[in-house]
C-alpha cells in the first residue's frame, strides 16, 4: 500500500458533535485499518460535546490555542494549549471546548480507527 499525505487545507471540514472537525485519515479516507486521525479546529467558544467511544482509546494533542477538557463520571476538568496531549481510555465519557480568544485546534488519535 503506497504512502499517503495529506494537508490541512485539504481536508474535508464537517461539524460533529457541535464542532468543527477536519479528517485526515481514515478507513474511508485512505484506508487505516487500525487508526484514525482527524483535528479539531474550533472557534473561541466552539467545541465537542459530552461523548464516549466505547471501544477506542484517545490522543488529544494542542496544537494552538487554549481550551479545557472535562473527563468521566466526576466531569474533571484540565486545561490544555499548546504542546499539551491528553490520553483518554475507551468508555471515558469527555468533551472540549475554546476557552481562549483564538483558533483552538487539536490533534485526535483513536485506535482502533472507527467512526
Amino acid at each position: 500500500m503506497p504512502v499517503k499525505k495529506t494537508s490541512f487545507n485539504e481536508t474535508e471540514t464537517r461539524k460533529v458533535l457541535g464542532g468543527t472537525i477536519r479528517t485526515f485519515f481514515t478507513k474511508d479516507t485512505v484506508g487505516t485499518e487500525d487508526l484514525m486521525f482527524v483535528m479539531g479546529d474550533f472557534t473561541p467558544g466552539e467545541g465537542l460535546e459530552p461523548h464516549v467511544h466505547e471501544e477506542q482509546e484517545e490522543v488529544y494533542y494542542c496544537v494552538s490555542g487554549n481550551g479545557t477538557v472535562w473527563y468521566g463520571d466526576e466531569r474533571t476538568e484540565t486545561s490544555i494549549g499548546p504542546g499539551v496531549g491528553l490520553w483518554i481510555p475507551r468508555g471515558v465519557e469527555h468533551a472540549v471546548k475554546n476557552t481562549g480568544k483564538e483558533q483552538l485546534v487539536i490533534a485526535f488519535f483513536l485506535a482502533p480507527g472507527r467512526k
